[in-house]
C-alpha cells in the first residue's frame, strides 16, 4: 500500500482516537492475528484521513486481558519482536504515528516476574521510539510488573509526547513527572470497566488544565466474555475542553487537530497558570524575590524520597484509620 505526502499544517497535529473493542484471545497466533488486524485497521483510518499524523489506541488493544497465568507467561512478547514489527510495517506503509499497547511484555527475568504492561510510540518510519511500562497497576492486583519511570519523546511535527496507562491516570504526580521532562501531549491508554467514565474524564481534563498539556486518551469498549468496557476516548486542549469525545460504542472514532504552537505560547505568556511553572517560582514579585521560592514546601515527597518506607508507613496507617472510634 503506502501513500504520497499529503500537504497539511505544520502546526496542527492531526489525531484520531479509537473506542477499540476489547480483544479476547488465549494463544500467541491469536495475538499475532489481532496485531495485523490493527494494521488493517490502521489502513482504514489513514485511507479515509489523508492527512493524519496519530493514531492512539487503548490499553490491553494488541493483546487484550490474560485473565489465565499460563497464557499470561505464554504469550508475553519480546518488544521489539514479532508482535511490533506488524504494528510498525502499518505505520510505515501509511507514513502515520501510532501508539499501541503491549499489555504483555515480557520481564528480564520471565517467568521469574510477571510481564510489564506496555505502551510503545512508532513513528511514521516504523520506529519504536518511546516504550513506556506501566507505574502503577491496578490496586486490585493486576498482574503485571510495575515500571520505574515516565519518558518524554519528539512525535510529529515536533510535538513533545509521553505515555501513560490506565490506573497511571489517577495520580497527579505521574502526569506533573511526564510535564516536568517537556510533554506537551500526554497519552493516556486505559481500559476502564464501566464504571468510572465520568471521573476518568473530569480527571484527563483537570490535568489537561493544571499542566497546560494537551491530552488524548484511547479508551477500550465492548464485552471480552468477562469484563465489560466503556469507551470515552476523548482529545482534551490544553484549557481541560473537550475538542473531541467517543461514547461507549466499539470502534467509534474521533479526531481534532492539536496546535503546537499554541501549547507553547500559553505556556509562555500565561505562565502564571502553568502550575509547574508557578509552584516553582514561589512568591515571586519585580523586586526582592525576581524569581521566587524553588524549594519543595511539601513534606510528604521529600519523605517519599529521603524515606520511601517511611512515607508508606505514613500512608499505611492513614487507610488503617477505618478501626478507630470517631471523635465525639
Amino acid at each position: 500500500m503506502g501513500y504520497e505526502a499529503v500537504v497539511s499544517n505544520p502546526d496542527a497535529v492531526y489525531v484520531a482516537v479509537i473506542n477499540h473493542m476489547m480483544p479476547r484471545l488465549h494463544t500467541r497466533a491469536e495475538v499475532l492475528a489481532n496485531c495485523y488486524r490493527i494494521g488493517h485497521l490502521i489502513d482504514g483510518l489513514r485511507r479515509g484521513h489523508r492527512d493524519l499524523d496519530l493514531i492512539v489506541l487503548p490499553e490491553y488493544s494488541a493483546m487484550g486481558v490474560m485473565y489465565d497465568e499460563t497464557e499470561l507467561y505464554s504469550t508475553a512478547a519480546v518488544i521489539p519482536g514479532d508482535e511490533t514489527e506488524v504494528l510498525a510495517e502499518a505505520c510505515r506503509r501509511n507514513g502515520v504515528w501510532g501508539v499501541v499497547s503491549i499489555a504483555g511484555e515480557r520481564h528480564e527475568e520471565h517467568p521469574l516476574r510477571a510481564p510489564y504492561n506496555t505502551a510503545v510510540l512508532i513513528n511514521d518510519h516504523g520506529e519504536i521510539v518511546q516504550r513506556y511500562r506501566k507505574i502503577a497497576p491496578a490496586a486490585e492486583g493486576e498482574a503485571c510488573y510495575p515500571g520505574d519511570t515516565t519518558y518524554v519523546c519528539e512525535g510529529p511535527k515536533g510535538i513533545q509526547i509521553s505515555l501513560i496507562i490506565g490506573e497511571d491516570g489517577n495520580y497527579p504526580e505521574v502526569w506533573r513527572d511526564c510535564v516536568m521532562k517537556g510533554a506537551e501531549l500526554v497519552v493516556h491508554c486505559q481500559s476502564l470497566r464501566g464504571c468510572a467514565a465520568e471521573q476518568q474524564l473530569a480527571m484527563a481534563k483537570a490535568m489537561a488544565w493544571a499542566n497546560r498539556a494537551y491530552v488524548v486518551v484511547g479508551g477500550a469498549a465492548g464485552f471480552d466474555g468477562v469484563h465489560s468496557y466503556c469507551g470515552h476516548s476523548a482529545i482534551i486542549d490544553a484549557e481541560g475542553r473537550a475538542l473531541a469525545q467517543c461514547g461507549s460504542e466499539p470502534n467509534e472514532v474521533r479526531t481534532a487537530r492539536l496546535s503546537v504552537r499554541t501549547v507553547r505560547e500559553t505556556r509562555y505568556f500565561d505562565r502564571n497558570q502553568f502550575g509547574p511553572h508557578s509552584l516553582l517560582h514561589r512568591g515571586t514579585t519585580r523586586d526582592a524575590h525576581a524569581h521566587g521560592l524553588a524549594d519543595c514546601p511539601l513534606d510528604f515527597y521529600r519523605t517519599w524520597i529521603n524515606d520511601p518506607v517511611k512515607a508508606q508507613e505514613q500512608v499505611q496507617e492513614i487507610v488503617d484509620r477505618v478501626g478507630e472510634p470517631a471523635a465525639r
